[in-house]
């Protein structure tokens, strides 16, 4: 049918029709080569971008496979037990502190950075808006992990419970092109001995990853491990004392008539200390308790006693027990009256604070 309305056309109107014809052609051809350039452009700028695209941590590297990792969540899943991505996961570099510990705590400070070297760094078209995310790929024990962003502000606490249930940390943030820029975070590990956990170390997993500009999403992904390891330097006692002295009404002066009316006292001493990195896994060191043997007569079911009183002697009327104890400790023992404790008392010539430090001493086994 097309034919026969074609020979019905005019010589004039098929020579107009086929310009027409010719014309859409050139139009489409055109417009898919415009199209095409500007596919191939936008493609090649992505390329050229991430060629050039500079993403980097002081904790944090690139590793084979991460890139495939969508984000914390997946480097912390278990099956049975064990990471799905174990194998990845023990790749990941692990940073250890090398700085003294300040009091019960240790600082790590995380820098998202988006340079490589004071040379290399993202152009001045290049904004970078980054996501991080800190989780702990173990239980804690002895200490709490907290995260915040800068050096001020509240701190997010970082949480496993060894059975899969994982609180972590996400933070955004952006990296201005055409100068060195860097956001900071900072990592605490605070020793928490108040369950009477010994301090062990537990991994702090990191993870960062661009999210904008759409061009540089999934081009690079880099993760780091960070452990909080130490040992003490030195343990002090920092105070000791008979809780009598803190009850109300206590008076120095009638010290004798207040020790009369007890039957039991309370010897409380604190220890503190300072740590630095050695890999030891353990920050216990020993300390010896000494009492008046002739006064007074430990609580028989104190913890720390061993069987059969191994780690006591008596010595010159003196008890002394030796026992393992952590810095940052508050430990109390129980003691008894013994028979003949008052008349004792009352033929004391020593002031209170005399008689105190002669009936209980604690020293630090050099």
């Amino acid at each position: 049918m097309l034919g026969e309305k074609w020979k019905k056309w005019g010589a004039g109107t098929r020579k107009k029709a086929v310009m027409v014809w010719i014309g859409c052609l050139v139009l489409a051809g055109a417009s898919l080569t415009v199209y095409s350039k500007y596919y191939k452009t936008r493609y090649e700028k992505g390329m050229a971008i991430a060629s050039g695209f500079y993403f980097s941590s002081n904790y944090m590297y690139e590793e084979e496979g991460l890139n495939d990792i969508a984000d914390i969540e997946e480097l912390t899943k278990r099956s049975g037990g064990r990471l799905v991505h174990e194998d990845l996961v023990n790749r990941l570099m692990v940073a250890v502190n090398k700085q003294l510990w300040g009091d019960d705590s240790c600082l790590f400070n995380v820098e998202v950075r988006n340079y490589t070297n004071q040379l290399l760094y993202n152009d001045l078209d290049l904004n970078v808006g980054y996501k991080v995310e800190f989780a702990l790929l173990d239980a804690p024990v002895g200490a709490v992990y907290e995260i915040r962003k800068g050096s001020t502000g509240s701190y997010v606490r970082l949480e496993n419970d060894g059975r899969g249930k994982i609180a972590k940390a996400v933070f955004e943030g952006d990296l201005k092109g055409g100068e060195l820029s860097w956001d900071d975070y900072e990592l605490k590990v605070t020793i928490d001995n108040s369950q009477g956990a010994v301090y062990q170390s537990s991994r702090v997993l990191l993870m960062a990853y661009p999210i904008s500009p759409d061009y540089i999403k999934d081009t690079k992904k880099i993760a780091g491990i960070i452990m909080a390891d130490y040992n003490q330097r030195k343990m002090e006692i920092t105070d000791q004392r008979l809780t009598i002295e803190e009850e109300a009404g206590w008076n120095e002066t009638d010290w004798k008539e207040k020790m009369k009316a007890e039957s039991a006292f309370v010897y409380q001493l604190k220890t503190t200390g300072n740590y630095y990195a050695q890999g030891s896994g353990s920050m216990k060191q020993e300390i010896r308790i000494i009492w008046d043997a002739e006064l007074f007569e430990l609580n028989r079911n104190d913890k720390y006693r061993e069987e059969n009183d191994a780690n006591i002697e008596y010595k010159d009327g003196k008890g002394i027990m030796t026992i393992e104890t952590m810095p940052y400790s508050s430990i109390k023992f129980v003691f008894f009256k013994k028979q003949g404790f008052d008349e004792k008392i009352d033929k004391s010539t020593l002031t209170w604070k005399e008689f105190a430090k002669k009936a209980f001493q604690a020293e630090i086994d050099a």
